[in-house]
């Protein structure tokens, strides 16, 4: 079993064990190695070794920066954690290990030893968050691209007395509508058509960090392999504006703005990157342009309304669908010449290639159909007869799911099926109360997300306002994510787990968050072993800790209020080290949540000058409620004060 699906199964059960049973016995290798630097020389030194039960484990931390190479462990250094994990006999690497790990700061004064440790890792198995360390190098978060002009971070582990698993709240300028991550998962890039940006957040932090100009109309986003460019297709209703913008994610400059045809784009790169295809829906173009100088190569004419563009994964084909007259256009590559089309159905919206690149998948919610096309013969092999308008797919570990529109259900088949020729047998799998398209909130973001090697997947359906986890082989799902007061248009992930990537040695990147003396407690399941290493990370300037950016009181919080009455709230936000006023906070969040009940509502507080926020609040429901206050661009969490409680009476 994988760890995540491990971890998932554990949070709807509530007992939480972070690694399943799996055998010990060690893999065999030729040469053994017990020193980790053997492997990796760069890493030394190590700090700490311990042994249990013929059990060796090598603990060491290395500070790099993305961008300046090896840097000192500090505060705000990016680091990664490793593990070399061997048996002792043999000093054959355990492969099958699946160590779980968190890391915290250590308190001084406090208990050192075997059992301190122990009771660590209990209180952080409970998934309470008083009991949530710093990081934790075993689960994952997930991101729901909402309604309004927010991104939730979910944590899928933590409760919080029956309310939503909400982590913090990323604030953008205007509503989201595409996002693409970096490759190493740590920044992720979310276009603000709106707004004409781009927002960069970092997943390490969870932060928005920068804004820059993209463009008008800035829809759909792609990251060029094997470089640092990031393309922008502009839908400006303006001919000179529409096209795509080239920004350097590395120096946020904007490197090369192209005109191209009218309308929505859709972009596609070849496998190397030399190329990328951008098509223009309204003048049923598509271009093909030299990702060096960023010149157009070539272009062709499609048929009506290219709604997407997917290349083949030899980079030789490309395949256009488009909407308007139902056909599928099949192009050579690099020349872009018309080699065939494939006549299907008119009213085509989307397209998707399985991970393999070995097939196509034709969306028609219009005619309820999905057209599964080779890609390596250019042939139309099946077509599937699906209800309810199907018009996203996604590719689990070995499953494919459909979702319609204006159904409740997924249809399934096994991805393994395709390559037998027979007709596909569907499955359905009901997962919602409503049907997505019961709502009009929607975003060009896929609303389905596979985690990865994890065997599940995650949908987002704004209409019940739900995130749902499903296990591939499964005819419901296992559990679901709520955040009261948003919607969620698309969701993906922030993978935070350790992983092998070398026999024995498992690693996981983190951002230090404070100067410090560091527990990093490590957990195996079989053989039993439980153990915490430490480390020291230098402070940063102004080193302070998670808590003490500021200070936030609440004045004169009313302790009962009437149903459906507007109250004023005010807070009070004060430098911790200064004891001075703070103003200017942009982000300050006050999160509203029943007891025991379903309503919950999130406020942005503003500022009304000498460091008081305020905010008017409105609660239809009678009941008990708390109140959490986080601002994320101060350190300060949802978690970082007791919650204020509040009772509303008829």
């Amino acid at each position: 079993m994988k760890k995540h699906f491990i971890i998932l199964i554990l949070l709807f059960s509530i007992l939480l064990s972070a690694c399943g049973a799996q055998s010990a016995e060690p893999a065999v290798t030729e040469t053994p190695a017990h020193n980790m630097a053997n492997v990796f020389p760069e890493v030394e030194p190590i700090y700490e070794t311990f042994e249990q039960d013929g059990v060796k484990v090598e603990f060491t931390v290395k500070a790099e920066d993305p961008f300046l190479g090896n840097t000192e462990i500090a505060k705000g250094a990016y680091a990664t954690v490793r593990f070399r994990i061997t048996d002792i006999a043999s000093g054959n690497p355990l492969t099958e290990a699946r160590p779980a790990a968190w890391m915290d700061l250590f308190v001084a004064g406090s208990p050192d030893d075997e059992q301190a440790c122990q009771d660590k890792v209990n209180g952080y198995l409970k998934g309470q968050i008083s009991n949530r360390p710093l990081v934790d190098l075993n689960s994952f978060f997930i991101l729901a691209m909402n309604s309004g002009n927010t991104i939730s971070v979910i944590d899928p582990l933590v409760q919080v007395g029956g309310i939503t698993q909400l982590y913090t709240t990323l604030l953008l300028e205007s509503p989201g509508q595409d996002w693409v991550a970096s490759g190493d998962g740590n920044t992720l890039y979310i276009s603000l058509p709106e707004a004409g940006k781009i927002a960069i957040a970092d997943l390490q932090s969870f932060r928005v960090t920068d804004k820059i100009s993209a463009g008008d109309v800035p829809v759909r986003l792609g990251l060029q392999p094997n470089s640092p460019h990031l393309w922008v297709g502009n839908d400006s209703k303006s001919a000179r504006d529409s096209g795509v913008t080239v920004i350097d994610s590395k120096t946020h400059d904007i490197v090369s703005s192209l005109t191209l045809g009218r309308g929505h784009h859709e972009l596609a790169f070849t496998p190397d990157g030399k190329y990328i295809l951008v098509t223009s829906e309204s003048d049923n173009e598509v271009a093909l342009i030299n990702t060096k100088n960023f010149k157009v190569v070539e272009s062709s004419t499609t048929g009506d309304l290219p709604v997407a563009v997917k290349v083949s994964p030899d980079g030789r084909r490309a395949f256009v669908a488009n909407g308007g007259e139902g056909t599928v256009d099949i192009f050579s590559l690099p020349d872009l010449a018309l080699q065939t089309s494939l006549q299907v159905d008119p009213g085509l919206t989307g397209m998707s290639l399985a991970p393999d690149g070995r097939w196509a998948f034709v969306l028609n919610p219009n005619r309820n159909r999905v057209y599964l096309i080779d890609t390596a013969s250019g042939e139309l092999r099946q077509i599937l007869e699906i209800s309810a308008a199907p018009d996203q797919v996604i590719f689990g570990k070995e499953s494919v799911y459909i979702r319609p529109l204006n159904g409740t259900s997924l249809f399934s088949f096994a991805l393994s099926d395709l390559e037998s020729g027979q007709t596909l047998k569907l499955t359905e799998v009901p997962y919602a109360r409503r049907a997505p398209g019961e709502s009009a909130e929607h975003a060009i973001a896929n609303p389905l997300a596979a985690l990865p090697d994890e065997g599940a997947i995650l949908v987002a359906n704004p209409a019940d306002n739900m995130i749902y986890y499903l296990i591939e082989g499964t005819l419901s799902p296992a559990g679901s994510y709520q955040d009261q007061a948003t919607l969620p248009r698309a969701v993906t992930f922030v993978d935070r787990s350790l992983k092998q990537e070398a026999p024995g040695i498992y690693s996981g990147r983190v951002l230090i968050p404070f100067g410090g003396a560091y527990q990093v407690a490590l957990m195996l399941d079989t053989p039993k072993l439980m153990h915490c290493f430490d480390f020291t990370a230098k402070p940063g300037e102004a080193e302070v800790s998670a808590q003490a950016q500021i200070k936030i009181e609440a004045l004169n919080p009313p302790s009962q209020i009437k149903r459906g009455e507007m109250v004023s709230m005010n807070f009070l936000v004060t430098d911790s080290k200064l004891e001075q006023p703070v103003d200017g906070i942009e982000d300050f969040v006050v999160s509203v949540n029943q007891i025991g009940g379903n309503w919950s509502q999130r406020y942005l507080a503003k500022s009304v000058g000498g460091g008081m926020y305020e905010i008017q609040v409105t609660i239809p429901q009678s009941g008990s409620y708390n109140l959490l206050l986080g601002v994320s661009s101060r350190n300060f969490g949802l978690d970082s004060m007791a919650p204020l409680s509040m009772q509303v009476v008829e």
